[in-house]
């Protein structure tokens, strides 16, 4: 397994999770996968369920709000009494259109209690902060396991696992907070961005073809269902090739939803609302939100809930509710005597459908999709993820794929750590992805002639009518000119390059910012007008001086005014995991640039 560089590097996968996050690691010089060690030693671990040290929870306690603490608390040290935030990295995605997958109520007020952020702080701010304790976990680790090496001089590679779905600014805002938490902070350390899926695919068909080696065959279609704590992310390939080196081919558009296992606790915490009212949504966070006892207990129950279980007793909860006014109707929720919530199969059964149709309905449309565009049929469906995990779900997808003449598999080491391996493997191999699909359309909103009779009836409060500085017509502003599509073949070197003739007013440096766009729509509409084109962000560049020299100039009312012809390529596949622009005046780059991030 040879490394694409020859200096002895250190490979780290890196994964935030919504609900549990970890990381593992190897030299550069590893020769097998089984030489990628996944960190199991969290701060804390010893004294909980070892199956679940594999990963730390997500959770975090702010020692300014917690006045016990000396420092910030992390995943496995949260005790359940004390105020801390969870599930928060959705929220680093919350600007984004909820899509038909989603879970509706993934960013309502009645889940506040679940997924909520200290006052006046940001998504970003909670990642940034946990991390920066992962990475100082870490880096105590390094020296411990890697003392005999000049650490100083030892090189390390990052991948940060990401949703294949994510928004440009949600993989951005990641990065930064990885950034800003330590990794990468040296210069011969860089941080790199994966999806969890091709992370996921990566590691599960390489220990697939060590299993049995007739399981991924050359020709055959694969997809990678990740099932995560708060995601949902379908991607499909082509084997291209599975020796010397597995090379892999998308087939589909992927497609995703806010539907993983947090959609459960969504759902519980509203069964409980609903059955109990206020005598359950008055007690405090730290009795009913995520790390306390009572959520832990639902959680163990979640994780082992079967369709097959035999037994049909109700589970008991312990939770004390002094505001719980005495029923016969309540004594079917509640027991007294023990002080516990009643729980049914049937209840568990319906908390659990809902998210598991989502996923079966994920499935469906990735296998339509790849039937429509005519692409080789899927003959395997490999599950991932914390969410894959589930007795319940891994029933429920392996009875529709037999139904359906799929096969079905998971990785053979447990679904869990396929994700933060496969990002340690994609450090050492490079990339098995040769050829993607595009999951949007982009382009940039450019002006147009402005037309009374065609366009009076424009958006005001999104476009304008305007003045050309340089021919003095007047021009309306929001049309979309869509530079790739939805659908469309990218690899490494595909760029989307978009030329605009960029007007400025007088001699001098010009700061310019254009606005990128996307689309997941089948069809891309021609206006901003339409509610499911978003904004991705804005790129900002400077033409100087010396570009106004080649530019076409013209006086009007006393002032120069310039037409520069400039050009900006997208990557859209570069190595670093999101958009990377160039940009180009009279052929020549005046300079590079990502997304530019407003919180």
């Amino acid at each position: 397994m040879p490394s694409t560089a020859n200096r002895l590097k250190l490979i780290v996968g890196v994964d935030y999770g919504t609900t549990y996050s970890g990381i593992s690691f190897a030299l550069s010089n590893a020769a097998d996968q089984q030489d990628i060690v996944y960190w199991t030693k969290y701060p804390g671990a010893f004294s909980h369920e070892a199956g679940h040290s594999v990963k730390a929870p997500t959770r975090i306690a702010l020692a300014e709000e917690n006045e016990d603490l000396g420092s910030n608390a992390w995943g496995y040290q949260v005790e359940p009494e004390m105020e801390s935030y969870s599930m928060t990295k959705l929220l680093l995605d919350e600007s984004t259109l909820l899509s038909d997958f989603d879970d509706p109520d993934v960013y309502s007020d009645s889940t506040d209690g679940l997924m909520r952020l200290p006052e006046g702080k940001s998504a970003r701010f909670i990642a940034t902060e946990y991390l920066r304790l992962l990475y100082n976990m870490f880096e105590k680790s390094k020296s411990q396991l890697f003392g005999s090496l000049n650490l100083d001089e030892l090189p390390v590679e990052f991948w940060l696992t990401v949703p294949a779905s994510w928004s440009e600014k949600a993989r951005l805002l990641t990065k930064c907070a990885a950034v800003d938490a330590g990794f990468g902070s040296r210069p011969i350390d860089s941080v790199m961005l994966i999806s969890e899926p091709e992370a996921a695919a990566h590691y599960t068909l390489k220990s697939s073809i060590r299993r049995l080696d007739t399981f991924v065959q050359k020709g055959h279609g694969v997809m990678v269902c990740d099932c995560g704590g708060g995601t949902v992310d379908i991607t499909t390939y082509e084997i291209e090739e599975v020796q010397p080196l597995l090379k892999l081919r998308e087939i589909a558009v992927g497609v995703a939803g806010k539907c993983g296992a947090t959609f459960i606790d969504r759902n519980f915490f509203k069964l409980m609302s609903d059955r109990f009212g206020e005598a359950f949504t008055s007690l405090e966070p730290g009795l009913i939100g995520p790390g306390s006892a009572f959520m832990n207990q639902f959680e163990q129950r979640k994780k082992d809930f079967s369709g097959n279980n035999s037994s049909r007793r109700a589970f008991r909860l312990s939770l004390r509710m002094h505001k719980l006014k005495r029923s016969h109707a309540m004594d079917k929720y509640y027991e007294r005597s023990s002080s516990s919530v009643l729980l049914t199969y049937e209840d568990l059964k319906e908390l659990f459908d809902p998210a598991v149709q989502k996923v079966l309905s994920l499935i469906e449309n990735q296998v339509q999709q790849a039937d429509k565009v005519g692409e080789v049929s899927i003959d395997t469906i490999a599950l991932v993820g914390g969410f894959g995990s589930s007795p319940y779900l891994v029933e429920s997808v392996q009875s529709w794929c037999l139904d359906n003449n799929i096969r079905f598999t998971t990785p053979v080491s447990g679904a869990w750590s396929a994700i933060v391996r496969g990002a340690v493997l994609r450090g050492l191999e490079g990339s098995i992805v040769r050829e993607r699909k595009c999951r949007r359309h982009y382009g940039f909103e450019i002006g147009r002639k402005y037309l009374p009779s065609d366009h009076s009836n424009y958006a005001r409060s999104l476009r304008r009518v305007y003045t050309d500085a340089f021919g003095g017509l007047e021009y309306l502003t929001g049309f979309m000119k869509w530079q790739m599509s939805k659908g469309a073949k990218i690899d490494r070197d595909t760029e989307m390059i978009c030329d605009v003739n960029q007007v400025v007013s007088g001699t001098k440096a010009h700061n310019i910012c254009w606005t990128l766009f996307s689309c997941n729509l089948d069809e891309p509409p021609d206006t901003i007008e339409n509610p499911r084109v978003e904004t991705v962000g804005t790129v900002r560049f400077r033409i100087g001086l010396n570009h106004l020299l080649e530019a076409k100039k013209r006086n009007r009312n006393g002032k120069a005014h310039y037409r520069v012809a400039v050009k900006v390529h997208t990557q859209l596949c570069d190595d670093s995991g999101h958009l990377v622009f160039r940009i180009l005046v009279g052929g020549a780059e005046i300079g590079r640039t990502t997304i530019a991030l407003d919180e």
